[in-house]
């Protein structure tokens, strides 16, 4: 009998451990995988990442806001990419460079250079620079709302960069 409240005992608290292991480690996973929404800068690099790289429509939804109309421009530059790949047989890359940003109180304007590269077979067939504007609201974090290419040409990069 006494044997018995023993391993009683025991195996409670075997089950004991073994939930407050599993809830220490869902809890540990959430932490590390949970969105971080804080610095416009990180969520403009996240979006351009998901939107423009990845083609990642679950990613682009993480980081847009809940009325994206004002994305329109970077889906339709998104699409042309997607025409000119399939059309020419070629990778079309995109990279984007340091951000500028307007405090707007509650939005932010962040303004970066999207360079879009082509290649064909490891070469590179052609370049080109623009300048955009991103208008990121502050809504439980930043989230991007709008997408504006410049009318003025970007600066040209160096051969450096």
């Amino acid at each position: 009998m006494k044997w018995r409240k023993v391993l009683l005992t025991l195996a409670i608290l075997v089950a004991v451990a073994g939930v407050a292991g599993v809830t220490a480690v869902v809890l540990a996973y959430h932490e590390v995988t949970k969105i971080d929404r804080s610095n416009p800068k990180i969520v403009l690099d996240e979006y351009l990442r998901a939107a423009l790289v990845a083609k990642d429509e679950v990613g682009v939804d993480l980081y847009e806001c809940a009325h994206p109309e004002k994305l329109s421009d970077l889906r339709a530059m998104r699409a042309d990419l997607d025409r000119r790949e399939s059309e020419f047989n070629v990778q079309m890359l995109v990279s984007w460079g340091a951000m500028t940003s307007v405090d707007k109180s509650g939005t932010m304007e962040l303004g970066t250079s999207l360079t879009v590269t082509a290649m064909e077979n490891g070469v590179v067939q052609g370049r080109q620079t623009e300048l955009w504007y991103f208008e990121l609201i502050e809504d439980d974090g930043w989230r991007v709302c709008g997408a504006t290419r410049s009318l003025t040409p970007a600066p040209a990069a160096s051969a450096d960069s």
